[in-house]
């Protein structure tokens, strides 16, 4: 089998990056811009095409989605397009699984590794540019997909920072009710003032949320817009689940006038607080 790169510089590049267990077995030959590769059995075909793949998404993946990106879906700056190429790459890394379009997508890898198989074993020669042209089809559509993908939750995450920027904005102009509150993560939550007294009157607190469209936020009432209604200095959260969006969105909103307590300290400890 020979495979015919553009240039010598390409071809020795691939070379190199070829694994030397992999070059000895197969016999791999490095003449000009032309590699001889001599599979002997299936395993060793599969290999290829992996070291193939490997290569494919190291040196072209990065610039196609940035094309993607600029072409398919008109983001033309910088910012945007890293913040929309990070997230692909967070969802590569399973780091968005949260996100249920991804799974109905198909692995990029086995994409790939699809669209070689015919080619590695029926041509005795081909040029890598024909792979890149013609036989990357599907990866790029799939690639496509989880740009569209992406830019969905771009746009949330920004729609998401304009409220969290609002609801501080809110925070900053009106007087603290109270200097500290010491909210219990419990069904339902509990609250307590400065002086351990139960927030008891949910209700006067509510009459809050209409206020709320003023600053052109439509919400419904939670104990993020509670704490915002009240807008104490401190904020202590009596949690087991630090990492939950609730409190994830807490910790954005009031920064470093909250901190998170473990209930189980807090429980050895006794909590003090009178009904």
């Amino acid at each position: 089998m020979e495979i015919v790169f553009d240039t010598q510089q390409e071809a020795a590049d691939f070379y190199r990056r070829l694994p030397s267990s992999f070059r000895q077995v197969t016999g791999v030959l490095l003449i000009n811009s032309r590699l001889a590769v001599f599979p002997d059995k299936t395993a060793d075909y599969k290999e290829f095409a992996q070291l193939i793949t490997r290569y494919i998404i190291e040196h072209h993946e990065k610039d196609w989605i940035m094309t993607i990106i600029e072409k398919y879906y008109y983001f033309t700056e910088p910012e945007e397009q890293v913040a929309i190429l990070n997230i692909v790459f967070a969802i590569f890394a399973g780091e968005k699984n949260d996100l249920p379009q991804t799974e109905t997508l198909k692995d990029r890898r086995e994409t790939i590794m699809e669209s070689l198989e015919g080619i590695l074993k029926e041509h005795n020669t081909f040029s890598f540019e024909s792979i890149i042209r013609f036989r990357l089809i599907a990866y790029k559509e799939a690639l496509r997909q989880y740009v569209e993908i992406a830019i969905d939750e771009y746009k949330l995450e920004q729609e998401y920072q304009v409220f969290i920027d609002k609801l501080r904005r809110i925070i900053r102009a009106y007087k603290p009710l109270c200097e500290k509150i010491e909210v219990y993560d419990e069904h339902p939550f509990r609250l307590y003032d400065d002086h351990h007294r139960l927030i008891r009157n949910v209700q006067s607190v509510r009459s809050f949320y209409p206020l709320l469209k003023q600053w052109g936020i439509e919400a419904e009432p939670s104990i993020v817009l509670t704490l915002i209604a009240l807008a104490p200095k401190q904020v202590i959260v009596y949690t087991d689940r630090p990492e939950h969006g609730m409190m994830k969105t807490l910790h954005h909103v009031f920064e470093d006038r909250v901190c998170f307590v473990a209930s189980t300290l807090h429980l050895s400890s006794g909590s003090g607080a009178t009904q």
